[in-house]
């Protein structure tokens, strides 16, 4: 089991690698959408996905890294294993020289020098040696070094936010203007039955706005007052549309009480609403 997977190691590890490549890639795509998207439910639950698959991709790139160096130990680990063999035969091998003269021994033969060889210093042809002093065959072992791989460092993502704080001037022009709501909407993303008066117990209101002159990254706000008091404000950043029509809406799970409700829109940091609408509650009969 443990052979198998260190032959598919680099495999595995390059599995890995592309993996994460694509949930980096996708998660960039999420955060270009929770920048850019007209709808804020849809850029929030982009910026979501995109954090959660960033972070498995950033796992992955660990795990790639991990598996990386795992590979270069187990080449390292068998290029000593191929090796030992070779130098316990060359030290186990008795010295022919050590007890007869190699000139008067026919039955040496010496292997060619070269790479992985092995050779010998013998003394000249004819010149005889006592056995007590004889040369000893010196042995010179060369062996081409183990590949070792350069480990390439993995490149490093930083995805792009629009910091909260970033406050950007909203131009003279810019305009958010309710035009309608109603407590359903269509396929089309458009009011079924605009009105202004509602039954209590309504969960959602729906207000649809139009745009024009808007930028990428102002500021606005929304409010919802019942009764004259703030009940439910929020701000966020507008994405990249600087015309159009969209949608927006305001919950309550217990349902929204009766008594006259109103809707304020602001753009930047401006103390005047560009757009109000008023709405009536009544009592459920």
């Amino acid at each position: 089991m443990l052979d198998a997977v260190q032959d598919n190691l680099t495999y595995i590890t390059g599995a890995l690698f592309g993996l994460t490549l694509l949930l980096f890639f996708i998660s960039f795509r999420l955060f270009r959408l929770s920048r850019t998207s007209v709808y804020w439910r849809k850029r929030r639950d982009a910026g979501r996905r995109g954090w959660r698959l960033f972070v498995v991709a950033a796992v992955l790139m660990v795990i790639s890294v991990f598996s990386c160096v795992l590979m270069a130990v187990t080449l390292n680990r068998d290029g000593d294993d191929k090796e030992q063999p070779l130098l316990t035969s060359a030290a186990g091998q008795p010295s022919p020289t050590a007890h007869s003269n190699p000139a008067n021994d026919s039955s040496l033969t010496l292997p060619a020098t070269g790479e992985n060889s092995l050779t010998a210093t013998l003394p000249p042809a004819g010149f005889s040696t006592p056995a007590e002093t004889a040369t000893p065959l010196i042995v010179v072992i060369t062996a081409t070094p183990i590949f070792t791989p350069t480990e390439t460092p993995f490149p490093t993502f930083t995805p792009y936010v629009t910091p909260p704080s970033m406050n950007i001037t909203p131009l003279p022009e810019a305009q958010l203007t309710i035009t309608a709501l109603d407590d359903q909407i269509s396929e089309t993303f458009a009011p079924v039955n605009p009105r202004t008066i509602f039954r209590a117990g309504l969960e959602r209101i729906y207000l649809f706005v139009e745009f024009s002159g808007m930028s990428q990254g102002v500021a606005w706000t929304r409010q919802l007052y019942h009764n004259g008091d703030l009940i439910d404000s929020g701000e966020y950043l507008w994405g990249s549309e600087t015309e159009g029509k969209a949608y927006f809406f305001f919950g309550s799970d217990t349902g929204f009480e009766p008594g006259n409700y109103e809707i304020r829109l602001f753009i930047g940091d401006s103390g005047s609403p560009s757009s109000v609408m008023a709405f009536l509650i009544q009592p459920a009969p």
